[in-house]
């Protein structure tokens, strides 16, 4: 189940990029270094799902190390604002724990990992950049 689940959201990524609405996004939200952050962040997570699907648990470490080493980064990089950098650190922990179930080569695991990827992604997306629209909703 975990599979389909992890497999829906790869498809729902990449339609959504492929679909063009991610150009579109860019100019309305993010600054261009940030947009292509967040593109190599979604790169690489798609490409673990993938492997994960093919039991290619070598390539969803790597990717996910990619991961963990940009979060990392970032996280250390001073100029930015101290919820960004914790939120970019959050992605990097995350990442680093996905490794580690990529390495053991348990699969509910390595979902379960895959999972915390997406939920420290959606929690600062939730909690900084859509607070503001979401306000303007009510």
């Amino acid at each position: 189940m975990k599979k389909i689940i992890a497999l829906s959201i790869a498809l729902v990524i990449a339609t959504t990029l492929g679909f063009g609405g991610a150009a579109v996004a860019q100019k309305k939200h993010a600054p261009k270094p940030a947009w292509g952050t967040m593109l190599l962040y979604l790169g690489n997570l798609q490409s673990a799902m993938a492997s994960s699907l093919v039991f290619d648990m070598k390539n969803v470490a790597k990717k996910a190390a990619e991961i963990q080493g940009r979060g990392n980064y970032i996280a250390g990089l001073k100029q930015l604002p101290e919820k960004m950098r914790k939120g970019h650190g959050n992605v990097g922990t995350a990442a680093g724990r996905l490794v580690s179930a990529a390495k053991s080569g348990e699969e509910n695991e390595v979902a379960d990992a895959i999972a915390g990827v997406l939920k420290a992604c959606s929690a600062c997306h939730y909690n900084l950049r859509d607070a503001g629209r979401r306000k303007k909703m009510k």
